[in-house]
This record gives C-alpha cells, structure tokens and sequence, in this order.
C-alpha cells in the first residue's frame, strides 16, 4: 500500500516563497553592508575602532563615549548615516524581520481563498500587528 503525502496548502507556499527570496536579499543587503563598513575610511562609526573597543574590555558607555556618536545610537541614528555601510547593514536586517508582513497578508489572502476564514483573520491580525509594533516603537 503506498502512501500519499498530503498536498502541501498554496498558502504556505506563498508564504514561504516570500519569506524566503526576501530572507535572501536581507542576506545580500547585511553582507554588502559589512563589507562596506569595513572598507570605508571615513566612517561615522568606523568598525575596527568598534571591533578593538570590543575585545579591549571597554563597557558600553565608554565605547559609544569616545566615538563620533558621543552617545548610543537610537533608532533614528541610522536614517541620518545612510550614505554608510552601517545604515546599510542595519536596513538589511529590517528587511529581513520586516518581510514577515507581506508574507502574512499574501498567505491570507490564499487562506480566504482556500475557506480557511478564522486562519485568513488570524493572519490579518498577526500582519497587522507586525506592521503596527515597529511604528508604535518609533512614536513612543
């Protein structure tokens, strides 16, 4: 008797497809990002300097201190240094967590499609959330 698999539902195709070709251009983005950062001479936030902070034993507060920031840098911090092979390394990585939502809202549209109402909501809402969580972050 041979068994069949049961089919693999479109929705998690989508879902997939999605996650997985943005999760390969965030991968892209990070790795040109850092190598930037390392190449660049004049850097806001040079990584060696960051590297040998490190590894000196140097706290936080001592390290951000005697950088060009003078301070952490805070959410905002990156959208000011775009030109940088930190912004681009940091926007990499959002794309990457942020590439959920259209993920989520594309699968629940197949979910309607496919009768699966309270599945399809449930997505929405979990999308809706995923986008309303980074917004509220930046405004509170």
């Amino acid at each position: 008797m041979i068994k069949r698999k049961p089919p693999v539902p479109i929705s998690g195709v989508v879902y997939g497809e999605i996650i997985y070709w943005c999760t390969c251009l965030s991968a892209l983005l990070v790795v040109g990002g850092t190598i930037t950062s390392f190449l660049e001479v004049e850097s806001v936030m040079p990584a060696g300097y960051l590297i040998n902070s490190v590894f000196a034993g140097h706290s936080v507060e001592e390290i951000w201190a005697a950088s060009a920031l003078q301070k952490p840098p805070d959410a905002l911090t990156y959208l000011s240094l775009l030109r940088y092979g930190e912004a681009l390394t940091v926007a990499g990585i959002a794309f990457g967590v942020l590439s959920v939502a259209p993920a989520v809202f594309f699968s629940a549209g197949y979910l309607w499609r496919s009768k699966n109402e309270f599945l399809a909501v449930a997505a929405m809402i979990s999308g809706a959330f995923a986008i309303i969580t980074p917004i509220a972050y930046f405004i509170f």
